[in-house]
């Protein structure tokens, strides 16, 4: 299965807005069909723009709005660290970018700074909604992942033949723990659903339902996005306690966990996230039991083609099952049929609103 490609809604007019937003004539920009090439500048957050998960993600949906529209220039500054966001905001601002993508919650504060000092600049967050007020020109793109997190969790539990799988995240932010959140609740909703019992180490859901601000269980965490070797630690350490599908919710540390099922060898699997694993890291896919993703690409991509055109609107965008804003995308490993279908049948009920995700309903 390809990558999530393609919005079915447009962005700033689906499930959650931001308040009534207003566009100023003073923030129009310059529309593709003029000479002055339209710039559509990325800051990457410290995974760097070859992390296989969303700060590559998000560049590749600025080369997307490139070929859908020739007038588009993409670019792209790398953040080596925190202190790196407000330097690369700047540098894009005074190069007078049409719009400016800023990939991570973490980029929160300083993406709020800039859009507050500069209203006329365009800008668009992959994974938050900005805390701090930043006026009408900024568009939240935001993922429902414990949607897809379900599905995830329903095929490692279907697939997992120790009947022990595990998680653990980046940094503990609701980004990131609502991936988890919604893979534990996919588990127990297997377990009930057709008599199993499988395990999950790494992430105990709070009591209370996780939003897209707010997810506050317990569990394992790396404290970084780059640190792989960590992530290999962590993982050998749930291979050794029974797991044999490990599910990396941390960018490029998931790398390390490749790595751990490489060298613990057969029957050790890794979820990836984000980005199909088997396109951004296809010489692995064999270990990848599937990916749980997010449609940053195709948000993005609409995003800056939406500012190019005029047409821009602040707000929120919300990915969804329903909008193919998040979704479960299959791996190299081969899936039963009825577990293809039991997939199936869950993402309908999600959909429909008859099957909830969760974890404390389950």
């Amino acid at each position: 299965m390809g990558r999530i490609r393609r919005l079915t809604t447009v962005l700033g007019t689906s499930a959650l807005i931001l308040g009534t937003l207003t566009v100023s004539v003073a923030s129009t920009t310059v529309s593709a069909s003029a000479a002055t090439k339209f710039k559509a500048c990325v800051v990457t957050d410290t995974g760097g723009i070859n992390d296989r998960s969303f700060n590559q993600s998000a560049y590749a949906g600025a080369k997307d709005a490139a070929k859908s529209d020739s007038n588009i220039v993409p670019s792209y500054l790398s953040s080596g660290s925190s202190n790196d966001y407000t330097p690369n905001i700047n540098t894009f601002i005074g190069e007078k970018c049409g719009i400016i993508i800023t990939v991570g919650f973490l980029m929160d504060p300083a993406t709020a700074k800039a859009a507050n000092a500069h209203p006329s600049q365009k800008f668009a967050i992959v994974d938050d909604a900005p805390v701090v007020k930043a006026g009408t020109h900024v568009e939240a793109l935001q993922y429902e992942t414990d949607q897809a997190g379900f599905l995830g969790g329903i095929l490692a539990a279907g697939m997992s033949k120790t009947g022990t799988v595990a998680t653990y995240g980046g940094e503990n932010f609701s980004a990131v723990t609502l991936y988890e959140n919604g893979f534990v609740a996919g588990v127990r909703y297997y377990d009930k659903t057709y008599g199993k019992t499988v395990k999950v180490l790494g992430w105990t859901p709070p009591k209370t339902a996780c939003s897209l601000a707010a997810c506050p269980g317990k569990g394992t965490f790396v404290n970084s996005f780059t640190n792989a070797t960590l992530g290999k630690q962590i993982t050998l350490g749930d291979y050794s306690n029974g797991a044999d599908i490990v599910f990396p919710v941390a960018g490029s540390v998931g790398l390390g966990s490749v790595a751990a099922a490489k060298q613990d060898g057969a029957g050790h699997y890794v979820m990836w996230v984000d980005s199909n694993g088997c396109i951004s890291d296809a010489t692995d896919c064999k270990y990848f039991v599937g990916t749980v993703a997010k449609g940053v690409e195709p948000s993005v991509e609409a995003a800056i083609l939406s500012a190019a055109k005029g047409t821009f609107k602040a707000g929120s965008y919300v990915g969804t099952l329903k909008n193919d804003g998040t979704g479960l995308e299959l791996g190299g490993i081969k899936v039963p049929s009825k577990l293809k279908g039991e997939i199936a049948t869950a993402k309908a009920g999600i959909i429909a609103g008859t099957i909830s995700v969760n974890p404390n309903k389950w």
